[in-house]
């Protein structure tokens, strides 16, 4: 089962807490996020570790504190221990979440906001650009509907920027009825399955996985709080 889970960043967020909460993420993401000068950005990412390790707790039920991470070529992470536990993050706004899977993933979530004409000319379909123009939705929406199935989708694949998105239509029927087909071939991309979830008004929220069936996805994403994820972890 294709599983999804989402945290809102912690109300309270201060330096003193952060720096308490370092030691139980990463080496790597600790160096990160020093550099931050955003507190909301250390934030996002010091949680998007600890989801992972709250869905592979959820998964395994108990996991190492020193887990190995590591990249591939086109820079996408993964456990290295856990080489059947396939997981991938994304974040915007207050939100954080993980997607995680027994084979290839990728999810992204975006906070609605105006975004750039030219933007969507350039990395859109003409079909999809078309159906940008002339929706009956409301536009902004519609325009990260298209986005994060896209980035999704990209993501899942771990070949990074070497997938251009207009290389690629999407065509969403419904939230878990999404088509995808390659551009240079014409053909349905069947290997590749997608779905939709709407957290709010506000945001946008796909999955992709390298499955052709969508009766894998979990039928909503799991709501985690940050005070259940340190708890349940055994972070104080």
């Amino acid at each position: 089962m294709v599983e999804v889970y989402l945290c809102e960043l912690p109300k309270e967020k201060n330096q003193i807490s952060l720096e308490k909460l370092l030691p139980n993420i990463s080496v790597e993401k600790q160096n990160r996020i020093k550099k931050f000068v955003q507190i909301n950005d250390a934030y996002r990412t010091l949680l998007g570790e600890l989801l992972v390790r709250f869905a592979l707790y959820k998964r395994y039920g108990s996991i190492p504190k020193q887990l190995e991470f590591d990249k591939n070529f086109y820079g996408k992470p993964f456990l290295c221990q856990y080489p059947s536990f396939h997981y991938n993050v994304s974040h915007s706004g207050d939100w954080v979440v993980c997607a995680v899977y027994n084979k290839k993933i990728g999810v992204d979530i975006e906070k609605i906001l105006p975004f750039d004409w030219q933007m969507a000319k350039g990395f859109f379909t003409r079909g999809e650009y078309w159906e940008l123009l002339n929706t009956k939705e409301e536009r902004n929406a519609f325009f990260y509907d298209l986005w994060t199935l896209k980035e999704s989708y990209v993501k899942a694949q771990g070949r990074g920027l070497s997938i251009p998105l207009n290389s690629f239509n999407v065509k969403r029927h419904s939230s878990d009825r999404i088509t995808l087909t390659d551009m240079n071939t014409g053909k349905a991309i069947t290997d590749f399955s997608c779905k939709q979830y709407k957290r709010d008004n506000q945001y946008r929220l796909s999955v992709c996985t390298n499955h052709d069936d969508r009766n894998h996805f979990a039928k909503l994403p799991f709501l985690v709080s940050f005070h259940k994820i340190c708890n349940e972890l055994n972070i104080s």
